[in-house]
């Protein structure tokens, strides 16, 4: 794979990627039928596991960027900070703070899951959650607490180009079945979760973009581990939403049987 050189080049890289393809596919699984109960615990179970990691995870990014801004530009390291913090003001629901703490996204997420009639426990049991799944949250733990910076931030932006796809071919797939999923129509509060993301992605996926740039325009050389970063998360990513759809597609020809 060419090194990108421009922050261009690795948004082409980001969106022509086979993961971003896995994610395609799901998206037209999700629209020509209707999970059942089965298949959305996992769905919603494994969703979980890999994004029980990533608030956290954009905060210690941030403090590392931070940190390692600070002896080159004393004053401005806090501000280089934000491109990657401000992924994490939505997330920790700080986005309307003249009204006080709003809603994390992790409470919107169990509280739609407790509309499906899925259950804080039902969305930590192993059985539940597929191996892919616990890979994305390990790496995610990883990329941004542990690897380089550069691949960090890699791997942060891949996140959040994807999620801005991910989030609206989820919303269009409940949507497409409100009568299956008990939906009052695509404004339905229990789809809050997603709907939010719609709104606020594109904005994570500038600010990453951001984050990228400066640090390349420091360090030229960087471009390598960045694209590291984003591949580690795009091979990840596609072999979960590879696992997903498998499911679903064992669930159609009727194999699919969960214990409880």
């Amino acid at each position: 794979m060419a090194t990108p050189q421009t922050i261009n080049d690795l948004v082409c890289y980001i969106e022509h990627h086979s993961g971003m393809k896995k994610l395609d596919d799901f998206g037209i699984q999700l629209k020509k039928t209707p999970m059942s109960p089965e298949t959305l615990t996992i769905f919603l179970a494994s969703t979980a596991e890999f994004f029980k990691e990533i608030p956290v995870g954009i905060l210690a990014l941030g403090l590392r960027v931070a940190d390692d801004w600070m002896m080159h530009d004393r004053f401005g390291a806090v501000t280089r900070a934000a491109s990657v913090l401000y992924s994490a003001v939505d997330e920790f629901g700080l986005h309307k703070l003249d009204k006080g703490i709003q809603q994390s996204h992790h409470t919107y997420f169990l509280e739609m899951a407790a509309s499906f009639g899925i259950q804080k426990n039902d969305l930590m049991r192993k059985e539940f959650i597929l191996p892919e799944a616990t890979t994305m949250a390990t790496l995610t733990s990883s990329y941004y607490r542990k690897k380089s910076i550069p691949e960090g931030l890699g791997f942060h932006m891949a996140s959040e180009v994807t999620s801005d796809v991910e989030f609206n071919l989820c919303l269009e797939g409940f949507c497409a079945f409100p009568d299956a999923y008990g939906l009052n129509g695509p404004h339905d509060p229990r789809l809050e979760f997603y709907q939010i993301h719609t709104e606020v992605e594109p904005m994570h996926g500038s600010t990453s973009r951001d984050a990228v740039l400066a640090y390349c325009e420091r360090e030229p050389a960087a471009w390598d581990a960045i694209q590291n970063g984003a591949n580690a998360f795009l091979n990840a990513y596609g072999n979960l939403f590879t696992a997903l759809e498998l499911t679903f597609k064992i669930e159609q020809y009727g194999e699919l049987n969960i214990s409880n």
